[in-house]
C-alpha cells in the first residue's frame, strides 16, 4: 500500500510590457506522483483558450510505479494563482490493477483556481482493469472569472476482459454554488453500468467540460454535433459539458479533441477557418 501526495501552485510572474507571464511557485511531488515542468505544447485550441489572458504554465504528470494498485491512496492538490493560467496533463494512461490483498485504491484531486486564472486539466485515459477497486473524486473550485477546461476518459477493461470496479465523482463549485456534479459507478458492483441508460455496451466514455464566464453567446456552440452517441448540455454562467460513448479509444480522443476545438474557437474565427463553400 501507498500513501502520497504532491502540490502544484501557480501565480503571475509579474506585470511587464507584453503578456503576463505565469511562474509555477510550488512544485512538490510523492512518490509515485511525479509533477514536471515541460516544454511549450505544440499549438491547439486549448492552450489558445489558456493563454488567451496571460502565458500558460506546462506541467505534467508523470507515474512513478505502476497503477495505482489496490490499497494506494494518493492525492494531487492544486492551486491556480489568479490572474495565471496553467495548462496540466499526463505523460501515460492510468492502468487501475488490483492489489495483493483486494484493496481499494483512491486518488483525490483538489484543485483551486483563484479569480481570472485559467486551467486546462487533461489527464490521460484511465482503464478499469480486470479486478480493480478504484475511486477518483475530484474537487475544483473556482473564484471570480475564473475559467476551466477538464477533460475525463475512461477505458472499461484491457481487451477482452470485462471492466473492474471502478467509481468517477467530479464536482465543480463556484461562488455561486455547485455548478457540476457527477458519479460515474461502472464495474461488478454498479449492476446496469452497461446498459442503455448508462454506457449501453460501448467500451470507452468520456467528457470534455468547459467553463469560461468571457465567452460570448454568439460564441456557444449551435446545433448538435454529428457524432453518434455525442451529447452537449449548456450550463449556468457559461460552461459547456459535452460527453460521449465510442466505440474504441482512438475515436473517443478524435471526437474529445473536434469538440475542444468547437467550444474553444470563437465563432468568428471559426467562420474564418470554413473552407469556402462550407
Amino acid at each position: 500500500m501507498t500513501e502520497a501526495s504532491a502540490l502544484l501552485t501557480t501565480e503571475l510572474a509579474g506585470r511587464g510590457p507584453g503578456r503576463p507571464r505565469t511562474r509555477v511557485s510550488v512544485l512538490r511531488s510523492g512518490w509515485p506522483l511525479m509533477l514536471r515542468t515541460t516544454a511549450p505544447l505544440a499549438a491547439t485550441p486549448v492552450t489558445a483558450w489558456a493563454c488567451r489572458t496571460a502565458d500558460a504554465a506546462r506541467v505534467h504528470l508523470a507515474a512513478g510505479a505502476a497503477g495505482p494498485l489496490g490499497g494506494d491512496r494518493l492525492r494531487l492538490e492544486v492551486r491556480v494563482g489568479p490572474g495565471s493560467a496553467l495548462v496540466l496533463g499526463e505523460i501515460a494512461p492510468t492502468l487501475l490493477l488490483p492489489g495483493t490483498y483486494g484493496g481499494q485504491s483512491c486518488l483525490d484531486v483538489r484543485i483551486h483556481v483563484g479569480a481570472g486564472a485559467a486551467l486546462a486539466w487533461l489527464p490521460e485515459l484511465v482503464i478499469a482493469a480486470r479486478g480493480c477497486r478504484h475511486v477518483t473524486d475530484t474537487r475544483v473550485v473556482l473564484e471570480p472569472g475564473a475559467r476551466l477546461v477538464l477533460r475525463e476518459e475512461v477505458l472499461f477493461g484491457r481487451y477482452d476482459e470485462p471492466c473492474g470496479q471502478y467509481r468517477q465523482r467530479i464536482r465543480v463549485e463556484t461562488g455561486g454554488g455547485p455548478l457540476y456534479d457527477q458519479e460515474l459507478r461502472t464495474g461488478p458492483l454498479a449492476p446496469g453500468w452497461d446498459g442503455p441508460a448508462v454506457t449501453a455496451g460501448h467500451p470507452t466514455a468520456g467528457t470534455l467540460l468547459v467553463v469560461d464566464p468571457g465567452r460570448a453567446t454568439e460564441d456557444a456552440p449551435s446545433g448538435t454535433f454529428p457524432d453518434p452517441d455525442t451529447a452537449l448540455m449548456e450550463l449556468p454562467g457559461g460552461a459547456m459539458l459535452l460527453s460521449t460513448l465510442a466505440p474504441d479509444t482512438a475515436v473517443l480522443r478524435r471526437r474529445l479533441d473536434g469538440a475542444a476545438a468547437r467550444l474553444l474557437i470563437p465563432a468568428h474565427v471559426r467562420s474564418a477557418l470554413r473552407p469556402a463553400g462550407v
